[in-house]
């Protein structure tokens, strides 16, 4: 990958080299602060996960990496570990995800973090990753740290709430801790439903909630149970309010999978259709 082709593509405006820390310099100088382009960085990513182009998406990472240390921005280099936890899961590479987990959790003192909203991200982000490579039990801690912190800040993290709630449940359900799993399913549909468009978190909770009862009870006898949530979720990925753009593809395609398998195959069909006509106009 050519990252001068990413460089240029983040913007002139957005990021300024740093100066080189190896030449010479009077004796106590220090290095001047850079900030590196958080947001153009994720949407960046965003874009090449989203064309599932991987090597590329973590050329990216490793280059801002290293642009945030050499320019001192302690803050950019926290955010990228964190993209770094979520990427790694995504590849399933569990050595360099521990690592990414490891390196953010260290630098919540220093950044004065730990009760906060990023680091309420971080637990989840680090939470999420322990149960992806099945070692729930580690996630539980975490979870419930990052919990605390959202509901004393509910304004404007709704949905950073509502998601916290639903990879909690993700990880009971994998502890066999139904109950407490399907009280967080239904506290996260709770917080969804007051927010604009949020029928997307909604379908994907119902669909989650279904997951949970499949592990629970087993496919053979939850067959009207599983009617009405995949009901739900329909309605609510059917919503006329509702953007259909990038992110409605995003969710789309994560739910055809549990439509065609309760053989729904006209629906599953009707949102795949949905997903190549959003992706052309892309």
């Amino acid at each position: 990958m050519d990252m001068t082709e990413d460089r240029k593509d983040l913007e002139l405006m957005d990021y300024m080299e740093p100066e080189c820390v190896i030449c010479d310099k009077p004796v106590g100088f220090r290095q001047k602060k850079q900030m590196i382009p958080q947001q153009r960085i994720s949407q960046k990513l965003d874009e090449l996960m989203g064309r599932k182009e991987y090597q590329q998406a973590e050329n990216l990472l490793k280059y801002w990496l290293e642009e945030a240390r050499v320019s001192l921005d302690d803050q950019g280099t926290f955010m990228l570990y964190n993209e770094m936890m979520g990427y790694y899961r995504k590849v399933s590479n569990k050595e360099k995800a521990y690592e990414a987990v490891d390196n953010a959790i260290s630098m919540l003192d220093e950044l004065g973090y730990r009760d906060s909203v990023s680091g309420a991200t971080c637990y989840t982000n680090a939470a999420t990753v322990y149960t992806a490579f099945n070692e729930p039990e580690k996630s539980i801690e975490l979870f419930e740290k990052a919990r605390a912190i959202y509901e004393n800040n509910r304004e404007h993290n709704e949905y950073k709430l509502a998601s916290s709630y639903n990879n909690m449940a993700t990880a009971l359900v994998a502890l066999g801790r139904f109950s407490e799993a399907d009280e967080l399913y239904h506290k996260a549909l709770d917080v969804v439903s007051k927010c604009e468009n949020g029928e997307l978190e909604m379908a994907m909770t119902y669909l989650n909630m279904l997951d949970a009862l499949i592990s629970e009870k087993g496919i053979e006898s939850i067959d009207d149970e599983a009617a009405v949530l995949l009901s739900e979720a329909k309605d609510c990925l059917d919503s006329r309010d509702l953007p259909r753009d990038s992110y409605y593809s995003f969710v789309c395609d994560k739910c055809v999978g549990i439509y065609r398998y309760f053989g729904w195959f006209r629906y599953a069909r009707e949102l795949e259709e949905r997903i190549a006509e959003i992706d052309e106009r892309a």
